[in-house]
């Protein structure tokens, strides 16, 4: 009977250790490939790319429009105040500046009547969807 039971804690044992060993192995594999997938600031930096890729090289200044211009929209101040950070690192040593004022015009929205705000306060735009809420404005008169 003594032996029985020696046998049985070894072999829970050795049960304990190939599970403790399994599941490090698991968490190492899952922590390298967390550490290998992209960035926040690094997509934010792709769709910024894509952008870039759609205007003339010589466009030194953006303006940016996001939910928080929408009447009534509902945003999230923290998430709309990050993107546009981003927006201005992305771009840089280009300048993003808050507004419609300016020929070229990054949106930012996710608020679905925003292109009834946009007929409101430019005459006369073209409207490129670059994905994710991202819109590329492009006045076409003042």
């Amino acid at each position: 009977m003594r032996i029985l039971r020696i046998v049985a804690m070894i072999g829970i044992v050795i049960i304990a250790v190939l599970v403790s060993v399994q599941n490090a192995w698991a968490t190492r594999t899952r922590t390298i490939a967390a550490s290998q997938s992209t960035d926040s600031v690094s997509k934010w930096e792709d769709r910024m790319a894509r952008v870039l890729a759609r205007v003339p090289e010589d466009v030194t200044v953006f303006g940016y429009v996001a939910d928080w211009d929408l009447p009534n929209a509902q945003y999230d101040m923290i998430d709309q105040d990050q993107e546009y950070v981003l927006t201005q690192y992305a771009l840089a040593p280009r300048m993003v500046q808050p507004g419609l004022e300016h020929e070229w015009i990054i949106g930012n929205f996710i608020t679905p009547d925003f292109e009834k705000w946009l007929d409101q306060n430019l005459s006369s735009y073209e409207m490129t969807d670059m994905g994710f809420g991202i819109y590329l404005i492009h006045r076409t008169s003042p």
